[in-house]
């Protein structure tokens, strides 16, 4: 899959988030702080979080599978360490395992101090597009 186009996606659109490298080459997104993505007390959304989690597993895993297979996240889970509060987030994946059919992943979400404020495990099943 091109990359770009996970960017050009309805969500990701929505909701600002961007494809990024940390300085350790690893792949990630970047979301940017908004009024709207917050909680009623003012911190960033869990929900936004944990799609920031996903999406940075997508690109690495996209990234590894190539154009003629297709991914679904088939299980999701964070654990939020800390409040995100009048702060942008960075993701960043990297695969644990690659099996025949599922991916395992794992992903850090960092604010803008780079206190690392969740942590996530991704798993997708890889299906030929043909």
């Amino acid at each position: 899959m091109d990359l770009n186009s996970l960017e050009s996606a309805n969500v990701w659109r929505y909701l600002g988030i961007k494809i990024m490298h940390d300085s350790e080459g690893r792949a990630g997104v970047h979301v940017k702080d908004s009024e709207n993505l917050r909680q009623v007390y003012g911190a960033m959304h869990g929900g936004i979080i944990s799609t920031a989690v996903d999406a940075a597993a997508g690109v690495v895993v996209n990234k590894c599978i190539g154009r003629d297979y297709a991914a679904s996240t088939v299980e999701l889970k964070v654990n939020y360490l800390l409040p995100v509060v009048n702060s942008d987030i960075f993701a960043y994946a990297k695969i644990v395992k690659r099996g025949k059919q599922l991916i395992v992943t794992t992903v850090e979400v960092f604010d803008d101090l780079s206190n690392v404020v969740a942590i996530g495990i991704v798993t997708y099943m890889v299906k030929s597009k043909g």
